[in-house]
């Protein structure tokens, strides 16, 4: 009888075991590299984003989609300043100096109008932007990863307390942009900086 059972549990797990196999297989046939899923088998297999032996990154300027060029371009500055500061990887000048290349990209600059006073005056607005980000491993002439749209977004006034004015908010909503283009430029994700309408919203 115990004998018995014995068998019955060792053709369980090699079932279990089986099937397992067979799930990862099947996943890893249709993960396009890059994607969010790609980035999971990748640690799960022990490679984070950026590769082990990659020490030095190149961030040409941004291109800029929005009209806002010194905008853009202060964007891909507090990149290099962020990613500089974190100390994993050294910031060159030149692509040819460099192991991994970050290109960037300003898509979308949006001021949209939220809420209106009883004379129609604009007293709530959200402002938004958005970015594209390329990662390259330029050694293996490999894209790491696209990620089409990194957003950042906050509500403001200029004429109710607390009034913030658009250059200011400009800073704030470009600052949190180039943090999440730092986050998942090193790890794949920028979900630990989303605000709760975002994870609302998503």
């Amino acid at each position: 009888m115990k004998a018995g059972m014995r068998r019955l549990g060792v053709i369980a797990c090699a079932t279990l075991l089986a099937g397992q196999c067979m799930i990862m297989k099947c996943a890893s046939d249709t993960v396009r590299a890059g994607s969010p899923v790609a980035w999971v088998f990748e640690s799960m297999n022990g490679e984070p984003v950026v590769p082990r032996e990659a020490n030095k990154i190149f961030i040409p300027p941004f291109t800029c989609a929005t009209g806002k060029e010194p905008l853009c371009q202060k964007l891909a500055i507090r990149v290099r300043e962020l990613i500089a500061a974190d100390g994993r990887l050294a910031v060159v000048d030149a692509e040819a100096d460099a192991d991994i290349v970050l290109a960037g990209a300003m898509t979308h600059y949006q001021i949209q109008p939220l809420e209106y006073d009883e004379m129609e005056r604009i007293v709530k607005k959200r402002m938004r932007m958005t970015a594209a980000a390329r990662l390259t491993d330029v050694r293996r002439s490999k894209e790491i990863f696209f990620e089409r749209e990194i957003q950042s977004f906050d509500t403001y006034s200029e004429i109710v307390p607390p009034v913030m004015t658009e250059p200011l908010m400009q800073d704030r909503v470009m600052e949190s942009l180039a943090r999440r283009i730092v986050l998942t430029t090193v790890t794949g994700w920028y979900t630990g900086l989303m605000t709760p309408a975002e994870k609302g919203k998503r």
